[in-house]
């Protein structure tokens, strides 16, 4: 299954989550993956963790967060989810604060990690209108259709 069509399937979405702090972001929305099976409470913890030993490594583009450790790390299976923020957060990362969208990814491969989960976000961050309409968006069934919108192109 792939990234859309898990999004979809598993209704993984939370619309203007309230947050104070980028932790407090990844706790909160990283329940899409624990919720669906996809990561134990112990692979969010591991973000955070590495985020504050090795910076904001999850941070990949202006806005945008990728919240994920390794495969070993508490990942359970494929699974991805997307948050959007009511206010944007700073992740402590000068080019890209704050950030408002976090697209979580559990992968318990590398390979899926790698040839799967990691191309099909970015694929989807490149479409930089769908990202900033999904930031816009208010409510779940907004950003279902985008993403079933991007998907169709």
């Amino acid at each position: 299954m792939g990234f859309t069509e898990y999004i979809v399937e598993k209704k993984a979405v939370i619309c203007g989550l309230e947050v104070d702090t980028w932790e407090d972001a990844i706790l909160k929305g990283g329940r899409i993956l624990v919720d669906n099976g996809a990561a134990s409470e112990d692979y969010l913890a591991t973000i955070i963790r590495k985020c504050k030993d090795n910076g904001p490594y999850i941070v990949i583009a202006p806005g945008i967060a990728m919240p994920h450790a390794r495969p070993e790390e508490g990942a359970l299976s494929l699974g991805y989810g997307i948050v959007t923020l009511k206010m944007p957060v700073s992740f402590k990362d000068p080019d890209n604060d704050p950030i408002s969208l976090l697209i979580f990814m559990a992968a318990p491969s590398v390979k899926e990690h790698n040839e799967e989960a990691v191309s099909q976000i970015a694929d989807l961050c490149d479409d930089e209108d769908a990202v900033e309409a999904m930031i816009k968006a208010s409510d779940v069934s907004e950003i279902l259709t985008i993403l079933e919108n991007v998907e169709g192109e």
